[in-house]
């Protein structure tokens, strides 16, 4: 039987794998200071996926537009 790991998912939902690395837990002196730290990156996480969402949305509308104009060509041929 093998000891497995625990595994620090820091809010990365996806990799299961740590997002920070070691040199950077506990990397301020005060809790203030490392309350901050994490409160920003949580931020920073959250507008990162809502822009990959955006992102993916807007390529996923254009295709949607690409496919409503070949359909409607393709009923248009057929008349």
């Amino acid at each position: 039987m093998s000891k497995q790991p625990s595994i620090c998912l820091s809010g990365n939902n996806s990799t299961q794998q740590p997002t920070a690395q070691s040199s950077e837990m506990g990397k301020y002196s005060t809790p203030e200071l490392q309350a901050a730290f994490d409160a920003g990156r949580a931020l920073g996480r959250t507008e990162g996926m809502l822009s990959y969402q955006r992102h993916i949305m807007n390529q996923l509308f254009a295709e949607n537009q690409k496919l409503n104009r070949k359909l409607q060509e393709q009923k248009g041929g057929r008349s």
